[in-house]
């Protein structure tokens, strides 16, 4: 048999068959045409795969149908479960049976409901025996048919059967030329006409009516065959009754959710009720049938739902499901989990009219939300604090909730035996206050002054106006400034003045905290001058890193001549401390705190001043367990990094100022730590900016930008030569293999100390391969290097002064010997240095020295180089502030020059995956805290992966 020819005129038409195992199926088919444009009997079958030719004859529902109805070939049966399409009776006599034959019936059935409504305006026809697709025309009535069901019911049995209209005409469906070829909707073929009805019914209900006019229901079978069958036809049909009532009802709905407890669980159900009549709210639907029996008598209930106000309902319930991505979102949530969202959504509930259901049971949850009232009196350096819950009716010491709260436990038992709920809240913002009060009775805690930040609920009492001044600056009570003071301050300057003495004069030790550069060891002598002239009768003493000593011995000298000043350092040092009796002020350092510290911690001073106080960040080095021993009556740290690693930072240094204020190590590590570096807690860490805010005054300095030039900033990206990307994608390679090695066998942990000197050594190539390999490449192979030549030349020649850093000393030896060979005049500072101070002046002072070669961690504290307005970074170094630090050396105070700050990234290397990954492990941008973890012990498996990529 030919094919239809594409050039010639045809036909699509849609063709309607019985399989002998698969029931009604359709099919597409391509008819050619006569010349009178009628049917040929030239056909052949519209498939997917040979659509393309006949595109020009049909549309772009032919092509969907097409499409679909290829998925329900016989062919394409057999081939999507299982079998072989060239054995079709193999599949269909072994495999076309129990499960497998059920899921091919609902694929089938859920294609022909989908495909029969596109049908009206296409021709279909039935098939002949010989395989003719338009056999027979099919006609489609555009009108949908009604359907009532009778039943009767009598003292033996009940009888039902159902009536059909379509086109004004009463129907029978019984008979031989009837069939149902789709059941969900259900689609009738009736001869030569197909047919739908106007409310889908199931094609199941009508199959019993193809071979018998009425049904009838056995006495014995009532109960049930009521409940479930009758019912369902009633809410879903129009059904004509004798021998029982329907009984129609309109009303309004009242919405619920039912609360079940399961011990361990707990599930929730949205309901609605139409007087008196519950059921679950979805699934929605326009009515809804509820049965009553009394004796042998049944009424059905036939509710019609108000649809607009149950989605309305229920798309407010969408909003808050406890379990939204799970299949049951609102049943078997974990205990904890489900009082959690009851506590959370109660107000969101009642505010959308829902009302809330219990079972009554000895484990009632009590709905009220707690309200704290607390009263606060002054006691000294304490307040204390009495606090009252009140749940409904009951009014509770909120101290008999501590431990509750400490262990993490919501449900609280009240007074009548149900369960209040306590708030998620009060788990982050009275955890740390309760970890650190002390219970005074069974209805009082006291907290020290300092404190105060840690309550968060609303107060009456003396603590109002102190905890406002903390918040505010400008509250800050003024103060006189010392007559002896050799210095004019700037604003800023005398509001850190005042603000440190108000810290001092309430009993709280404070963190000055400004940026590099701004004056904190100006304000500082200020405060001390000030003691002096008070009267104080125990020097103050200052502990530093050795590097700062001369600054200073200097800074006071000129702006407090009058103070008597002990450099407590060197081998000739005092060794008995009644020799500081003498002096209003004892300088030493970190060093010699750890070494005298049996002296110095017998001494009763008056000041204790921490500068570069991070040094004690961690609580278990020996420096800060001598630094937390001396005794004095007033505490004070200078830090312009005060968090430089780690939250852990300002524990440390906060438990020397007031101790007690985060909590022991171990919960601030648990409930701060952990949740704000591990988890990115941004409520957590805003908890602990707001406690440590009012103990920390950070000016940076765009806020006195006024009295500063500009600093400007750039990124100097440098090309690598040919053998140094050679050698530095050997290496790269060279450490991720072994990288992979060591993930596939899972020895990582244990080798990544290999892994970590990998990433340094690639550091090292990408800023110059002689720092690996000095014999195999020279000075000029490196981009970067070059780049840092041509500009240096630049800034030479305009007359400018350049500080270059570098964490690696072997790349400042190499610029080092380079300009000495080119007699260019410099300055050197690395760890090393002895005379940094004359390092230091010789620079600042000397015209023809253009150069300063600076370690970046030996030169980032306690140098100031505003002869400078050029800044070179040659490497970039995980945590920007260290850098922030090496620039501030001369964008600081007395630079009268805009600053330019490069910084050299050298392309495609990890240079510009530190800066990324920097980015990432950035924990908090705040103007009071930025956290930078110790990136080397924290780098996971992926983020190595990615650096060495």
């Amino acid at each position: 048999m030919r094919l239809v020819d594409p050039t010639q005129l045809f036909q699509t038409v849609y063709s309607l068959y019985h399989h002998e195992y698969l029931g009604h199926l359709i099919s597409a088919h391509y008819i050619e045409l006569l010349s009178n444009e009628e049917l040929s009997l030239v056909h052949q079958g519209a498939y997917p795969d040979n659509l393309k030719p006949f595109l020009h004859g049909m549309d772009e529902k032919d092509k969907e149908m097409i499409a679909s109805l290829n998925e329900i070939t016989p062919r394409s049966i057999i081939k999507k479960f299982g079998g072989n399409p060239r054995e079709p009776l193999e599949f269909f006599t072994s495999k076309y049976q129990g499960t497998t034959k059920e899921l091919i019936h609902t694929f089938i059935q859920r294609r022909m409901a989908k495909i029969l409504p596109m049908l009206y305006d296409r021709p279909l026809f039935t098939m002949g025996n010989d395989g003719y697709p338009a056999h027979t025309p099919v006609y489609m009535p555009e009108a949908q048919a009604t359907i009532i069901f009778h039943f009767r019911r009598k003292p033996e049995f009940t009888r039902y059967y159902p009536t059909i209209k379509l086109e004004e005409e009463q129907m029978e469906i019984m008979g031989r030329n009837v069939a149902i070829i789709c059941e969900e909707p259900a689609w009738v073929l009736q001869g030569e006409r197909l047919f739908t009805f106007k409310h889908d019914i199931e094609g199941k209900k009508l199959k019993p009516f193809l071979r018998q006019k009425f049904i009838l229901i056995q006495k014995d079978k009532e109960p049930e065959y009521y409940k479930k069958f009758i019912t369902s036809v009633v809410e879903k049909y129009k059904v004509k009754a004798k021998g029982f009532e329907i009984r129609e009802l309109e009303a309004q709905p009242v919405f619920s959710l039912q609360v079940s407890d399961h011990n361990t669980s707990m599930s929730f159900k949205p309901m609605v009720t139409y007087e008196g009549f519950q059921f679950p709210l979805e699934p929605l639907g326009r009515n809804k049938v509820m049965l009553e029996q009394e004796g042998d008598e049944y009424t059905f209930y036939r509710i019609h739902r108000e649809e607009d106000k149950e989605q309305r309902a229920l798309a407010k319930l969408e909003k808050i499901k406890p379990n939204p991505t799970h299949i049951t979102p609102w049943e078997y949530l974990p205990k904890e989990d489900g009082l959690r969202w009851l506590s959370d959504h109660t107000d969101d509930l009642r505010a959308a009219a829902i009302q809330i259901v219990q079972p009554d049971s000895a484990n009632r949850i009590n709905l009220d939300r707690p309200e704290i009232h607390l009263v606060t009196t002054d006691a000294g350096d304490w307040f204390d604090i009495e606090a009252i819950v009140q749940i409904g009716d009951f009014k509770i010491p909120f101290i008999r909730f501590r431990q509750n709260i400490l262990r993490g436990k919501r449900e609280f038992i009240l007074p009548d035996n149900s369960i209040a709920i306590l708030p998620d809240s009060w788990f982050t913002d009275f955890r740390h206050l309760l970890e650190i009060s002390e219970p005074k009775d069974d209805e009082t805690f006291s907290i020290r002054k300092y404190q105060a930040p840690l309550l968060n609920f609303p107060s009456r009492g003396g603590l109002d106006d102190f905890a406002d001044t903390l918040k505010n600056l400008e509250s800050v009570p003024e103060y006189p400034l010392p007559v002896g003071l050799k210095a004019e301050l700037r604003q800023y300057q005398v509001q850190g003045y005042h603000w440190m003495q108000f810290m001092k004069a309430n009993g709280m030790g404070a963190i000055l905290a400004d940026d590099m550069g701004l004056g904190k060891t100006l304000q500082t002598i200020t405060l001390l001058l000030m003691e002096k002239e008070e009267g104080a009768t125990s020097p103050s003493l200052v502990v530093m890193p050795t590097s700062l000593i001369h600054n200073w011995r200097n800074e006071i000298k000129r702006f407090a001549p009058d103070l008597r000043v002990l450099i407590h350092t060197g081998v000739n040092r005092a060794k008995n401390a009644g020799a500081y009796v003498n002096y209003d002020l004892i300088l030493t350092t970190y060093g010699i705190v750890r070494q005298d510290r049996d002296m110095l911690q017998a001494f009763p001073f008056n000041y204790i001043i921490l500068d570069e106080s991070q040094s004690i960040k961690n609580p278990e080095s020996k420096t800060a367990k001598s630094v937390k021993g001396l005794v004095c009556k007033h505490r004070l740290s200078l830090t312009g990094t005060p968090i430089e690693n780690t939250v852990m930072d300002i524990w440390s240094q906060m438990s020397f100022l007031n101790p007690g204020l985060l909590g022991s190590e171990h919960f601030f590590k648990k409930f701060y730590v952990f949740p704000i570096e591990k988890e990115n807690d941004l409520q957590r860490s805003a908890k602990l900016r707001r406690i440590i805010y009012p103990f920390l005054l950070r000016r940076k300095k765009n806020q006195v930008e006024k009295e500063l030039p500009p600093r400007i900033e750039k990124l100097q990206y440098c090309e690598m030569e040919d053998g140094q990307r050679e050698f530095y994608d050997e290496t790269r390679s060279q450490y991720r293999n072994y990288l992979m090695k060591l993930i596939s066998e899972g020895s990582l942990r244990n080798n990544k100390l290999n892994i970590l000197a990998g990433l340094q050594k690639l550091r090292q190539i990408a800023i110059h391969p002689q720092l690996i390999d000095k014999e195999k490449f020279t000075l000029s192979q490196s981009g970067k290097y070059q780049e840092v030549k041509r500009l240096l030349y630049q800034v030479i020649e305009n007359g400018s002064k350049v500080l270059i850093f570098s964490q690696f000393v072997k790349m400042l030896h190499l610029l080092r010997d380079d300009l000495i060979s080119e007699g260019i005049r410099f300055n050197y500072l690395d760890g090393a240095t002895r005379d940094r101070q004359d390092q230091v002046d010789t620079f600042q002072q000397s015209a023809d020295i253009p150069v300063f070669l600076i370690s970046l961690k030996a030169g980032g504290v306690g140098l100031n180089l505003t002869a400078a307005d050029y800044v070179f970074i040659l490497d970039p170094w995980w945590n920007p502030a260290v850098e922030n630090q090496a620039v501030d050396r001369s964008h600081r105070i007395g630079q009268q020059k805009p600053v330019f700050f490069y910084k050299f990234i050298t392309e495609e290397s990890i240079e510009e995956k530190i800066l990324k990954l920097q980015r990432k492990k950035s924990q908090l941008s705040d103007d009071i805290i930025t956290v930078e973890e110790d990136i080397y012990s924290s780098l996971n498996e992926k983020e190595l992966t990615d650096l060495l990529g």
